[in-house]
């Protein structure tokens, strides 16, 4: 298992916390229509608070999807081993 956590937050409560080894967010453009896309975060990462585009988000530990869905954007808290995302709707694939 990993030595990140991921934890969704919606409107209607919280998803049980999900251990991996790596998140895929997709990140807003600035204000200039750069910056987004597609952006990982591992076990250490540095403090970071991100504004989330509509899009996927994806859990990997050792290779394998562990949590795949669709959110409907807001934002992503990061700290050296948490991930908490903060999103309206959050449509679970896996």
């Amino acid at each position: 298992m990993g030595a990140l956590t991921l934890k969704i937050v919606t409107a209607r409560g919280a998803l049980e916390p999900v251990r991996c080894g790596s998140v895929h967010l997709t990140l807003c453009d600035g204000a200039k229509g750069r910056g987004g896309g597609s952006y990982g975060v591992r076990p250490g990462h540095a403090r970071a608070l991100f504004a989330l585009d509509a899009g996927p988000v994806t859990a990997l530990d050792g290779g394998q999807t562990v949590l795949s869905g669709q959110c409907a954007g807001g934002f992503a808290a990061v700290e050296p081993d948490t991930v908490t995302v903060i999103t309206e709707r959050f449509s679970r694939e896996l």
